[in-house]
């Protein structure tokens, strides 16, 4: 039984008729905020589950809607980032009013809003980890809108992570410094993609013979020699390590293939995750072949694609 301290946050009184109750649950999820009308009609769907459930209790099937809302309220907050996306077709902000999750195109992955939560990604994964315990331990509440919502959410963060480790280098082993110079600006990448290059060949092979020249200019002879010296010592290292460089190059070059087998086989599946039908057999067998490949997903993704089999094998239906 829940107290009263509970019952006055959730907006629900216990002498409420029930169709007030209905109606005040449903007012818990504004449809001017993201996420609104869709939790409002998730709702919806569940009042006949849930007065099934309590039968001919309605203080119980009070409490069952009090406790829905505190778990659609979690998954909503987990997963949503206020509403705020590019449009694809201008380039301008637009509000998302009626979904529960933002659904990001493919260039959100490059480039994601300034006003998503996660660095990446609108998922906050600590709260969605909790959220998702509380949403499984009660099957009643299965719905297809926030199991292909939460697959879609999965899918997408771990995609944009592996992106992001690609695009800075750490995927391979080599900073990127261009990108993470320009901080992902595509034009401020370009220039250092340029200048790098530059500076370094100028850093090794230039710089310290100019020195050198020009001491020998002012007639310190000995700190030419020592300077062309270090040089000449530098010279003679780049040429020992040839074969130790290549190698190095070769497993970068082996891990860059990989690393973007990985995304492929991800994109793959993410891709298969969109739309308002999902067909989960087919999302299974294209996330074990990203898995293969070496993706790792929330052993979470296995249990929704499941449990979305099991109800229908060939439809998800996510609106």
């Amino acid at each position: 039984m829940e107290n009263d301290d509970d019952l006055e946050e959730s907006g629900l009184e216990d002498d409420d008729s029930l169709q007030t109750v209905e109606a005040q649950a449903l007012q818990q999820f504004d449809t001017d905020e993201s996420g609104g009308w869709e939790c409002r009609k998730i709702l919806n769907d569940w009042f006949v589950k849930l007065q099934a459930r309590a039968g001919d209790d309605d203080a119980q099937y009070r409490r069952e809607i009090r406790d829905a809302i505190d778990v659609l309220n979690d998954i909503h907050w987990a997963i949503n980032t206020g509403g705020i996306i590019p449009d694809p077709d201008d380039g301008k902000k637009r509000y998302v009013g009626r979904r529960l999750w933002v659904w990001p195109s493919d260039e959100d992955i490059r480039h994601p809003p300034k006003n998503w939560i996660g660095d990446r990604s609108p998922v906050r994964s600590d709260l969605l980890d909790k959220a998702l315990a509380k949403y499984l331990k009660r099957p009643w509440l299965q719905h297809d809108i926030i199991d292909g919502s939460v697959i879609n959410a999965l899918l997408f963060t771990e995609l944009a992570e592996v992106s992001e480790q690609v695009r800075v280098g750490a995927a391979t082993g080599t900073p990127n410094w261009s990108y993470i110079l320009s901080d992902g600006n595509e034009l401020a990448q370009l220039g250092w993609a340029i200048a790098l290059p530059i500076v370094g060949f100028l850093a090794r092979w230039v710089l310290l013979p100019a020195v050198s020249i020009g001491l020998l200019i002012y007639r310190f002879q000995t700190a030419a020699i020592v300077v062309i010296g270090l040089w000449a010592l530098y010279v003679l290292y780049r040429l020992v390590v040839i074969p130790a460089r290549w190698r190095r190059r070769k497993v970068r070059r082996e891990a860059a293939v990989k690393a973007d087998e990985i995304i492929q086989a991800m994109l793959h599946a993410w891709l298969a995750a969109r739309g308002s039908t999902i067909n989960p057999t087919r999302l299974k067998e294209l996330v074990k072949v990203a898995e293969e490949r070496g993706a790792a997903f929330r052993p979470v993704l296995h249990t929704l694609i499941d449990r979305a089999i099991q109800r229908d094998p060939t439809a998800l239906v996510t609106e």
